[in-house]
C-alpha cells in the first residue's frame, strides 16, 4: 500500500488520497441490529443511515442522545468480504477525536499538581529528546494542547514518512516514542505562543510528558481514571490494549485497490489518536467534559473555560483542549473529529439543546468516501440544530 502526504483540518475531515469508490451491500444492512429510538424523535435517523450506505460508505454507526430523543442504529456492512452487518457496538479507531481524552488526562495531572502547562517541556523531559526539538526551552504544555507551539507536524508534514514507517512492521507496537522520530530535528513553524497550527507532534510530546511524571505508560491512567469510573466499557488505548477486543475493518484505496487498514491500526497506539472505542463512548464523554459530570471543578475549567478557547486560524472557529467550538446554523456546536486511513468519526456536542453525538464509518481517506461521509455530517448537523 502506498500513501501519500495525508491532511485534515478535523473541522472537515480528510483530504482525498484516492478516487476510487470501495461500495457496500445494502442488503446485508437489512441484518442490522434493530436501532434504539425514544420519545421525541421525529427526523428518520435510520433511514438516513440507510441512504447511506448505498453509496460509498460500507458500514455507519450512530448514537444520539439527548433530552428529547435518544437513536443508536447502525446499517451497512463491518466487513466487506464475509458481508458481515455492522453493529452499534462496532470499536474502531477514534483517531483526532480522541485528543479530548489526552487533554482530560493533562487537566487531571494538572489537578493533582503535578503538571504545570505553563513550564517548558525541558522541564519534563529528558535532553535527547528536548535536544531535537525546535525552541523547545520555550515550548509549554499548554501551547502543544491548544496548537500554539508552533512544532513540525509528524504526519502531515512528513510526505507520508510515518505511515510508510508503519506499512514497514505492522505487527510491532507504535507508540509516542515511534512517532517522534518523524518530528525530530525539524523546523519550527514558528517560535511558540506567536501563531496558531494544528500539529499532533505536541500531543505525543504531551504523552511522553505524562509517562515521564506517572513512571509508566499513561494509558494505565487514562484506564483508571478516565475509562472505567466513566463507564467507557468500549473504550481501550489503541495498540497497548489490543486484547482487550478487536476493532473494525477499515478501508482505503490505495493505487485503486482496496485496503483493509486494521492490521496496521491494531499495533498504533499515539497521544495524538489515543482511544478506540464506540460511538456511544465517543458522545458520552465528550457529554461528561462539556457538562462537568465527574469531573473536578479544575478539570471542568480548564476543559471548558470560554477563556481556554483562542481563535485559530480558521474563520469563526476556536479551538481550547482537545475541542472546537464554533457556531453552526446559529447554534454552538463543540467538536472535534478523527479521520484515520480508512477510518472516519465525528463527535460533536450541541448547547443549546444539550445534544450529545457521535457516528463513526469504517471508509476514509478517499475522495468519494470522504465526501459521503462529510455530507452525511452537514445532513445530521440540519437535523439537529433545527
Amino acid at each position: 500500500m502506498k500513501t501519500k502526504p495525508y491532511f485534515a483540518y478535523l473541522t472537515c475531515l480528510a483530504v482525498a488520497i484516492g478516487l476510487t469508490a470501495c461500495g457496500s451491500s445494502g442488503e446485508s444492512a437489512k441484518q442490522n441490529a434493530q436501532p434504539v429510538n425514544h420519545a421525541g424523535q421525529k427526523f428518520d435517523f435510520q433511514a438516513l443511515l440507510n441512504k447511506t450506505v448505498e453509496g460509498e460508505i460500507p458500514g455507519v454507526v450512530l448514537y444520539i442522545e439527548s433530552p428529547e430523543l435518544t437513536f443508536h442504529g447502525a446499517a451497512g456492512v463491518a466487513d466487506i468480504n464475509e458481508q458481515t452487518p455492522m453493529q452499534i457496538d462496532a470499536r474502531i479507531p477514534n483517531g483526532s477525536a480522541g485528543k479530548k481524552l489526552t487533554a482530560l488526562m493533562a487537566s487531571m495531572l494538572v489537578d493533582d499538581q503535578l503538571l504545570d502547562l505553563d513550564k517548558p517541556i525541558t522541564a519534563y523531559l529528558s535532553t535527547d529528546i528536548t535536544s531535537r526539538v525546535a525552541y523547545a526551552d520555550t515550548i509549554t504544555t499548554r501551547q502543544m494542547l491548544q496548537h500554539t507551539a508552533g512544532l513540525f507536524d509528524y504526519l502531515n508534514e512528513s510526505e507520508g514518512a510515518f505511515y510508510d514507517a508503519v506499512l514497514q512492521e505492522p505487527d510491532s507496537l507504535k507508540t509516542d516514542a515511534f512517532a517522534m522520530q518523524f518530528a525530530y530535528d525539524q523546523e519550527a513553524n514558528f517560535k511558540a505562543g506567536n501563531d496558531w497550527a494544528y500539529s499532533n507532534t505536541g500531543y505525543i510530546l504531551t504523552g511522553l510528558i505524562f509517562d515521564t511524571l506517572l513512571g509508566e505508560h499513561h494509558s494505565n491512567a487514562m484506564r483508571q481514571r478516565i475509562f472505567e469510573p466513566f463507564g467507557l466499557d468500549s473504550m481501550t488505548y489503541g495498540g497497548v490494549e489490543k486484547e482487550f477486543a478487536t476493532i473494525n475493518s477499515g478501508y482505503f484505496l490505495s493505487d485503486g485497490e482496496q485496503v483493509d487498514t486494521k492490521p496496521y491500526y491494531q499495533n498504533i497506539g499515539v497521544a495524538d489518536a489515543p482511544v478506540v472505542g464506540t460511538a456511544k463512548d465517543m458522545a458520552d464523554v465528550l457529554k461528561i467534559i462539556v457538562n462537568g459530570d465527574l469531573l473536578s471543578t479544575t478539570s471542568h475549567e480548564l476543559m471548558m473555560a470560554e477563556s481556554n478557547f483562542i481563535n485559530t486560524n480558521i474563520s469563526g472557529l476556536k479551538y481550547g483542549y482537545g475541542l472546537f467550538k464554533e457556531n453552526i446554523n446559529g447554534k454552538e456546536v463543540i467538536h472535534h473529529h478523527g479521520s484515520e486511513l480508512g477510518y472516519a468519526t465525528y463527535n460533536f456536542y450541541i448547547k443549546e439543546s444539550n445534544t450529545s453525538a457521535a457516528f463513526l464509518v469504517n471508509c476514509n481517506g478517499y475522495t468519494d468516501c470522504d465526501n459521503a461521509h462529510n455530507k452525511l455530517y452537514m445532513q445530521l448537523l440540519k437535523a439537529l440544530t433545527k
